[in-house]
């Protein structure tokens, strides 16, 4: 197939032409970027206020890449306050779980840092506390 020769296309059809190649390159660069693997829930919830958890869990909108993903949860003092390292859910790979040891009353910030299947990498923080 020839590619079309622009320049004997009206006026009126070399615009469309252009806004129809504008608007597939937005469909497939929007379609790229809902790749990305963010939080779709948090448990404990931001801002929350809470007994203290056992453990921190993010549902995420794509599955993660368990060699490239985790969380960590620090204290008021950005002081790690968990020993031990998340894992990614092996029934549900869109799920990371972080398990906590009993945490003292105070402000949490949980960071994580996840690899999506298809490579694209996001991260975030959000913060909660227990009473």
């Amino acid at each position: 197939m020839k590619p079309i020769d622009s320049s004997r296309l009206s006026p009126r059809a070399s615009r469309a032409a252009r806004v129809a190649a504008a608007c597939a390159t937005a469909l497939a660069f929007s379609s790229i970027a809902f790749a990305h693997a963010l939080p779709t829930s948090r448990e404990p919830a931001p801002n929350a206020t809470v007994s203290a958890p056992n453990q921190v869990t993010i549902h995420f909108s794509e599955p993660l890449e368990p060699a490239f993903s985790k969380i960590t949860l620090t204290d008021a003092n950005s002081g790690a306050a968990v020993a031990g390292t998340s894992e990614v859910d092996p029934q549900d790979k869109k799920t990371m779980h972080l398990a906590v040891q009993t945490l003292a009353p105070g402000r949490y910030t949980v960071h994580w840092n996840v690899v999506a299947s298809d490579g694209h990498r996001t991260h975030g923080d959000y913060a909660f506390t227990v009473k």
